[in-house]
């Protein structure tokens, strides 16, 4: 471990430079894709920091499973680029790496009393649609004469029904915000959960209208993965990490004199480390164990985090199976239709050579909020459900699938509802102090919004070392 010395020679004295030094040390704790992306900034920046991971593996549920032939993702199957994560990936070099998705997969369903309806992508394809009643589909079209209003704790359901006045929210809201959250829209803020859709309210008075410009500007990016599967992302920044220690379980963290102390396990051995910056790259349970004593107020509101389990499950049927063409992206399943799976990804659609070119692969999702018991059925009981689902949803011919794989997270996404407020407006205040958050909960569920995150809590940090050393 190590710390790095901050120069400053921007002062002058009697016609020479006087030179200013410190020693900066952050301790970043959590090797997902935010802790890690935090460790790369810093170290391009100069600024000492160590990142601790408990496990041996990096990357949180950025997990890639090679089995049987098979590509399997435990986390995410795609990634929307954006300014950071572009530039993050031409530094690493991975530009050969992406895998964009198939042409045919652009279309996206949606389940409606047990049939599958393609998304409306357009005004016109939207009227041919069979899921809402012609006054319903006028009433939404009407959208853009329904003026903007600020609603405190405004829920996605609330807002939904308030700008397009429709009774069956979910059959409009789950096409339009991003996949499978795992989440109710009766709890979820659309502040935190989903605020470009407020953005786009403020500042083009509609949501269509708002779509409809994004979409004219290419703001709307065709997805993409690569090549050998999302695990790439994070262990290309592990492999350019200077102080990434594995295997190190942090277990205690106290504040004394305004420096943070770190206790740390490492095979079978204690050591404790001294730090001026802290940085918490954690789900907000495992966060909330560790500063417990330090800073009980924030442990408290983190513990108030839901984080609903959720069961990813991967597939595979030989393709002369299938009767359905599975010609899109895949099909959500909204609350109404009480299905056992929340919706599947057609992931041999969306990327060639993630299973052998004779069969198909469905990636599905058991769990949530709304079911989180289904999740914690026993796994044969599950896969049988998951299997019978699909057989009836795809017109699915095969007495049992040629490969299943289940993965279980006993906490999954956070949700963004009225409990995260609290740690929210906590982790700002705490950042005076030199403590600071890198992590899903707070920047969003969504890659690129921790990439982004990581990034300006590092020039945050970058900036307070500049100005203590011009200080003193």
């Amino acid at each position: 471990m190590h710390a790095v010395l901050h120069i400053d020679v921007n002062r002058r004295l009697n016609n020479s430079f006087v030179v200013q030094a410190f020693i900066m040390r952050v301790a970043i704790i959590g090797a997902g894709i935010s802790g890690l992306a935090l460790a790369y900034y810093l170290q391009r920046m100069g600024i000492a920091y160590d990142l601790f991971e408990a496990g041996s593996e990096v990357g949180g549920n950025m997990r890639t499973l090679k089995k049987n032939g098979y590509t399997l993702e435990m986390g995410p199957n795609t990634l929307q680029m954006n300014e950071e994560l572009l530039q993050l990936i031409t530094e690493l070099k991975l530009e050969t790496e992406l895998l964009p998705v198939t042409p045919r997969s652009s279309k996206r369903y949606v389940l409606h009393e047990g049939s599958l309806h393609p998304v409306p992508s357009c005004p016109k394809s939207f009227l041919g649609n069979n899921i809402f009643s012609w006054e319903d589909k006028y009433r939404i079209l009407q959208e853009r004469n329904v003026p903007p209003a600020q609603i405190e704790n405004e829920t996605i359901a609330e807002f939904f029904e308030r700008r397009f006045g429709v009774d069956q929210v979910d059959y409009l809201a789950a096409p339009m915000i991003s996949g499978l959250y795992g989440g109710d829209p009766r709890q979820l803020l659309v502040s935190k959960a989903h605020p470009e859709l407020k953005e786009m309210e403020t500042k083009y008075g509609s949501v269509l209208e708002g779509m409809l410009q994004k979409k004219k500007r290419g703001v709307f990016q065709r997805a993409f993965s690569f090549q050998k599967g999302m695990a790439t992302l994070p262990q290309a920044i592990a492999d350019k990490l200077i102080s990434l220690h594995l295997n190190h379980k942090v277990e205690f963290i106290t504040r004394i004199k305004g420096k943070f102390i770190i206790s740390c396990a490492s095979h079978g051995d204690h050591d404790d480390e001294e730090y001026d910056k802290l940085v918490l790259a954690l789900p907000a349970h495992q966060a909330a164990e560790l500063i417990e004593f330090t800073y009980p107020g924030m442990s408290a509101a983190l513990q108030n985090i839901n984080y609903p389990p959720m069961a990813v499950v991967h597939t595979v049927y030989n393709r002369a199976e299938v009767s359905h063409l599975l010609q899109g992206f895949g099909a959500l399943h909204p609350w109404e239709e009480q299905t056992f799976t929340a919706g599947s990804i057609w992931t041999s659609s969306l990327f060639e050579g993630r299973c052998r070119p004779h069969e198909v692969l469905f990636t599905s999702y058991v769990g949530g909020t709304r079911f989180a018991e289904h999740a914690h059925l026993d796994e044969s009981s599950l896969l049988q459900q998951v299997h019978q689902e699909l057989s009836a949803t795809y017109g699915i011919r095969a007495l049992a699938p040629v490969f299943q794989h289940m993965h279980l997270w006993p906490h999954a996404m956070p949700q963004f509802d009225l409990y995260i407020e609290d740690a929210h407006n906590m982790a700002e205040l705490l950042e005076s102090e030199g403590f600071f958050i890198s992590a899903n909960w707070h920047a969003g569920v969504a890659v690129p919004d921790c990439v982004r995150e990581a990034k300006n809590i590092a020039a945050k940090i970058n900036t307070r070392a500049v100005s203590r050393t011009i200080a003193e």
